[in-house]
């Protein structure tokens, strides 16, 4: 082993040990910085498979939007699962970087897909300045973030804002979701997102209510726009 390599690798062991890479769920070390999760966790995960097709279980939660040429979900969301802990930890437990690295991850397989592979823009739906600035960060920004890194797009979280802090959508039914988000978002840009191929990120999908809002109104401002939309995991 020459000197160069050497260094290197006692460089690589010392970050090891300083900064050890976890399971994004269980938060046991793992000993591949590749890998998300634990050998345990990964028997109790499956990825979706979704961006493989156009239209599937996530467009079909869209029915009256017809701007949404597709989408995709990393995971299947089950609740007390692996899933549902690491979007705890993501979202309550200050870890922004299980965003960065699951975003990273599922980056490389929208990259490799006909249907996302040149994607331009990615624009994470906002948070509420007052939540952002409590929590702080955005978890779906974060995703945005290492998904535009292995996707080799550019993020936009200066395109789309929140107008205004929304209660809590946890024990709403789908109507009562749709009227919490109405007329929420605003759009404020000197970009022109027309004929441009944009992907839409959120860290959930349940009803579908947050991110159509957020989409409608990007398709009022931009009526040729090529929407897409990506999270890191679906309701089933």
């Amino acid at each position: 082993m020459n000197l160069f390599k050497r260094i290197a690798y006692y460089f690589d062991a010392l970050l090891d040990l300083m900064y050890p890479t976890v399971c994004i769920s269980c938060e046991k070390k793992i000993d591949e910085h590749t890998e998300l999760f634990c050998l345990e966790c990964q028997h109790q995960v499956r990825m979706t498979e979704l961006h493989e097709s156009m239209d599937n279980e996530f467009t079909a939660h869209f029915p009256t939007f017809d701007k949404l040429i597709s989408g995709s979900a990393m995971y299947y969301y089950i609740k007390t699962g692996r899933i549902q802990k690491a979007l705890e930890l993501l979202k309550y437990k200050n870890r922004p970087e299980i965003g960065t690295r699951l975003g990273q991850y599922y980056g490389n397989f929208l990259h490799a897909s006909t249907i996302y592979a040149d994607v331009e823009y990615i624009i994470p739906v906002p948070l509420h300045t007052k939540r952002k600035a409590q929590r702080g960060y955005n978890q779906s920004e974060v995703f945005a973030n290492g998904l535009a890194e292995t996707m080799k797009a550019q993020v936009r979280s200066d395109i789309i804002f929140r107008r205004k802090e929304t209660q809590s959508q946890t024990e709403k039914n789908r109507a009562d979701r749709i009227a919490n988000m109405k007329a929420i978002f605003y759009c404020k840009s000197n970009l022109d997102l027309n004929h441009r191929k944009v992907l839409l990120v959120d860290d959930i999908l349940t009803t579908g209510a947050t991110l159509q809002s957020c989409a409608e109104t990007l398709v009022l401002r931009y009526p040729h726009i090529k929407l897409y939309m990506a999270t890191i995991a679906m309701g089933n």
